[in-house]
């Protein structure tokens, strides 16, 4: 009884490691193809009930952020852009729960405050943009070659006004250090962040003119 116990638990965890393989690679190839056309919101969901599924594991969190974040751009309304954003840092901090020291969260959070400034740029630019770097920075301790960390630092100088030390010149050198880390990092787990090349590419281009 207890070899036949044994065998059917092996085989429980089999099958959900398995669902959990499968499920995310559909989810994750629908949000790295995603257009104007994809409903963020609930694809977050749908990572959300992965998560709920997958108590252990911090990546399915990730993603449910992430598209909570991504999906906050497509709204105009101030109070419904807070609320899903809010549904994103919910995400993120049960993530950082079970991963604390993990670089890619401290970042996502920072792409979550900077995506807090669309809000009201006035009331959160200075407050937010300043949590932001502040978490960028840790995670570069974490990891000095994570090039989402390198993007939003230059992110955030380039949108800061120039008379306090942002612009163009200021994030340039940033975006092409990210560039070259984005050449660099390991993409072969289908999990790992690969986010944010396009756009730093599009940002180079910007600063080089």
């Amino acid at each position: 009884m207890i070899t036949i116990a044994v065998v059917l638990m092996s085989l429980i965890t089999v099958a959900g490691t398995g669902n959990f393989k499968s499920s995310m690679k559909a989810k994750l190839l629908t949000l790295r193809a995603y257009d104007e056309s994809t409903n963020l919101e609930e694809l977050g969901n749908d990572f959300a009930s992965i998560a709920t599924l997958n108590t252990k594991r911090f990546e399915p969190l990730y993603y449910s952020a992430y598209c909570y974040i991504l999906g906050s751009w497509q709204i105009v309304v101030p109070s419904e852009k807070t609320a899903i954003l809010e549904k994103a840092l919910t995400q993120i901090d049960k993530a950082i729960e079970i991963s604390p020291k993990n670089d890619e969260l401290l970042v996502l959070k920072a792409f979550y405050y900077q995506a807090m400034i669309m809000v009201n740029p006035q009331q959160f630019g200075q407050p937010y943009s300043a949590k932001a770097n502040e978490l960028l920075v840790k995670a570069q301790t974490i990891n000095s070659k994570n090039p989402r960390a390198e993007f939003l630092l230059a992110q955030n100088i380039y949108y800061r006004p120039v008379q306090f030390g942002g612009g163009k010149e200021k994030a340039l050198p940033l975006f092409s250090k990210a560039a070259e880390l984005f050449k660099q990092q390991d993409s072969r787990n289908y999990l790992s962040p690969v986010w944010g090349e396009r756009t730093n590419s599009e940002m180079l281009m910007e600063c080089s003119y």
